[in-house]
């Protein structure tokens, strides 16, 4: 079973700089890494125009684009974090960004220590950093190519080794 983290944090946190230097971080240690991103508004990954749009515009329920490299599924329904993680293939770590009500060890970024405050009764913080100078009494400083990788390192070696 995948260790799982998660990522949370508000909008322009830091949350997919995070997310994106504890991929790489993986990947340098050779540990398979899946991520969710949790996505708050109406989004699409399609376009008008191509026939696998025309198939959702039509009524399919799901559609499932594909090739020899990659495939999506668009399905026309939500999905809760339990549902996401096991259609995901079998990794050393899945890293979430968002679903903040979820169960798994998190690291919350801030912008301001007001935030603070609004995310105080959030489950399961494993650590509060931030890409703000400002914030260094706060939390864990990582607003520099550095310090964010020592970090990721870091988050990498205390959940996977």
């Amino acid at each position: 079973m995948a260790t799982i983290l998660q990522i949370i944090g508000f909008k322009n946190s830091g949350k997919t700089t995070l997310l994106n230097a504890l991929i790489r971080a993986c990947r340098t240690e050779n540990y398979t890494v899946s991520a969710i991103k949790h996505d708050a508004h109406d989004f699409s990954i399609d376009h008008a125009g191509t026939d696998s749009y025309s198939f959702q515009e039509n009524g399919a329920e799901a559609v499932i684009i594909a090739n020899s490299r990659q495939h999506a599924v668009m399905e026309q329904t939500g999905i809760d974090l339990k549902t996401a993680i096991q259609k995901l293939p079998n990794t050393d770590l899945i890293l979430v960004e968002g679903y903040k009500e979820g169960p798994f060890p998190k690291i919350i970024l801030i912008r301001e220590k007001a935030e603070i405050e609004h995310l105080k009764n959030t489950k399961a913080v494993h650590k509060i950093a931030t890409h703000n100078p400002a914030l260094k009494e706060e939390a864990i400083f990582i607003g520099e190519e550095q310090a964010l990788n020592v970090f990721a390192e870091k988050l990498i070696k205390e959940f996977l080794q």
